[in-house]
């Protein structure tokens, strides 16, 4: 099992992964990277993390593992930023909400790094590092799309940490991943969003829509207010 973890990005997911990492899987070492340098100190205050860092450096080459939490279209830049850094056998992963593209990405460096493709099927319309739980992957599942030359015993020990973090990890192709998430999860943020843009557009002077709004509107749009960068 991992020793030491690397996070890029702690907010929502990078933060709850410390979380469970730290409380569920017992490693020694965490790592974390972030622009913003008080969410950091607030982790290692909390003792969540153990160094950290504003910048890809060498710090990131004690990893056996990093994860990147970052915007989808931000995964690919770290993950060839970090090349000069890690050791070898360190494994990429990555909590994207898509995967084909970066994958393809990926397998198109000259570089080859170990990459295996993860997404957390969870969250909330909050995200930042103050809304991280160390039981947010508890019976979540968590889709795994390794690359083809990964090997066997590389995947199957992050399926194990999937596991661990209270996670029930799910195998598939990253496009097959896309194709399934397309329908489950990426339409209905688009319908969730394209309502409240409605009620904005058509409400009446009076804000008769916003005041008279109830459950049923306010449960099939509250995944509106998630990240939409992420």
């Amino acid at each position: 099992m991992y020793n030491t973890i690397g996070i890029i990005g702690l907010g929502l997911i990078g933060g709850s992964l410390a979380k469970a990492f730290r409380n569920r899987v017992g490693v020694k070492k965490i790592i974390a990277y972030n622009h913003n340098e008080d969410v950091l100190k607030q982790a290692y205050d909390e003792g969540v993390i153990d160094e950290y860092t504003t910048s890809i450096d060498l710090k990131f080459s004690q990893c056996d593992i990093i994860f990147i939490c970052t915007p989808v279209s931000l995964i690919c830049s770290y993950a060839k930023e970090l090349i000069p850094f890690i050791k070898d056998g360190c494994v990429i992963t990555d909590v994207g909400s898509t995967k084909g593209k970066i994958y393809d990405r990926i397998k198109a460096m000259p570089q080859k790094i170990c990459y295996i493709g993860g997404h957390p099927m969870t969250g909330s319309e909050k995200f930042r590092y103050s809304a991280s739980k160390e039981h947010l992957f508890e019976n979540a599942y968590y889709i795994i799309t390794p690359d083809d030359d990964v090997t066997e015993e590389k995947v199957n020990e992050f399926y194990e940490a999937v596991k661990k973090i209270g996670a029930i990890p799910v195998m598939v192709s990253p496009y097959e991943h896309d194709y399934i998430v397309a329908s489950i999860s990426h339409v209905p943020q688009i319908i969730a969003s394209s309502l409240c843009n409605n009620v904005k557009l058509l409400d009446t002077p009076q804000g008769h829509m916003h005041k008279i709004a109830a459950g049923g509107f306010k449960d099939i749009t509250r995944i509106a207010s998630s990240n939409p960068d992420m």
